[in-house]
């Protein structure tokens, strides 16, 4: 009997030390977030204040009132640009302006060629396009974050309240920490001869993830095809956010830490994976500035891509301003070099159709490195 008195309490004393040592790890993790107020902003610094003026449309007090604690310029919109550099963290191979309509439910996302030419006034790169602001920029701004949002809000009069990036390369250790992406792969994508994604339903590992993005050797146009192949990932990667909840997605900050560059608090991350809950996927609707293709001889010696002034200030006013007054082109700083064609100028998807199989057109050229039936 002394025996088996003794056993049950050392099985008691075993229980507690166990709950002890967990309450011990579970309260550190949750100490570390919340302690380091913006875990992902070491690498790339805060945003610097917005000294542009944007006109509100009238309403009455308290009629646009969010309901959420987010520090924004406007109330009942929330915008945060979202990039991603190459390999060297030198130029932005990824652009894209996330606006939250948070009153509505709606996210509407602007893709900006990485080709866009925005001129001297922007860059000292003798390409003058806009990938290269980040690491060449001459605008207001005292490091690379700030010189492309200036940029940015010069040239889209959209204010932007925070940013999040990553480097291509980190791309695969972020996709694996959240289990991967699960997406139907419309075609074959051989990124090398050793990298290749088949076509079908499949969950993408980081590593694939990476060369899914990345991938325009094959197609007919280029860069402007690979953005928009990449609403085919986007769409499937919020859908996996939305699976994952909240609670997953901040489970995975110790991995996030090394990875994401951003000015968001955790508080904020939190609030923004609530609202992207909410909203359906047929209302995350992804659109590129309207433009054309440049070629030598055009502006400079380099390919790149003209911004249609009159079609991208209409685009702006009817999707991106929800709250605020119409643009009219000689608000913005856009520098057009040409518009003789129209190939890009109404150019959409929604994510409902996308995961419905409605995937956007990309033509292969014909001399396309194939994989046999």
């Amino acid at each position: 009997m002394k025996k088996n008195k003794l056993k049950v309490l050392a099985d008691i004393i075993i229980l507690l030390l166990t709950l002890a040592l967990i309450y011990f790890l579970v309260g550190k993790m949750i100490k570390s977030v919340i302690s380091v107020k913006q875990p992902f902003i070491a690498n790339t610094g805060q945003l610097e204040s917005d000294t542009n003026t944007y006109m509100l449309k009238p309403c009455e007090p308290g009629a646009v009132y969010d309901g959420l604690d987010l520090s924004q310029y406007i109330e009942g919109q929330y915008t945060v640009l979202a990039f991603g550099l190459d390999e060297d963290a030198i130029n932005t191979d990824i652009l894209m302006l996330c606006v939250f309509n948070l009153n509505e439910a709606k996210i509407n996302i602007l893709q900006i060629p990485r080709d866009c030419y925005v001129g001297p006034e922007y860059t000292g790169a003798d390409t003058g396009k806009i990938n290269s602001v980040y690491s060449e920029g001459v605008c207001k701004g005292s490091n690379g974050i700030n010189k492309i949002v200036t940029c940015i809000r010069d040239t889209f009069g959209i204010p932007i309240d925070s940013y999040i990036g990553i480097q291509c390369t980190d791309v695969p250790p972020v996709v694996d920490a959240m289990g991967g992406i699960p997406i139907n792969v419309p075609f074959d994508v051989i990124y090398e001869e050793d990298k290749i994604i088949r076509k079908g339903e499949q969950i993408l590992t980081g590593e694939q993830s990476e060369w899914f993005m990345r991938f325009r050797h094959d197609y007919i146009e280029g860069d402007i095809a690979r953005v928009r192949a990449q609403r085919i990932f986007l769409a499937a990667a919020m859908q996996k956010v939305k699976d994952l909840g909240t609670l997953k997605v901040l489970s995975i900050y110790p991995t996030l830490k090394s990875y994401i560059m951003s000015d968001l608090e955790i508080s904020e991350i939190g609030m923004i994976c609530d609202f992207a809950q909410t909203v359906p996927m047929e209302n995350v609707t992804v659109r590129m500035v309207p433009g054309e293709d440049l070629v030598p001889g055009d502006i400079n010696e380099y390919y790149g891509y003209s911004i249609h002034e009159q079609e991208t200030v209409d685009m702006l006013n009817e999707y991106f301003r929800p709250y605020q007054e119409s643009l009219f082109a000689e608000d913005l700083k856009i520098t057009e070099i040409k518009n003789t064609v129209s190939y890009y100028d109404d150019d959409s998807s929604n994510f409902g159709d996308i995961m419905n199989g409605d995937v956007p057109d990309v033509p292969f050229r014909e001399d396309a490195n194939k994989l046999a039936e």
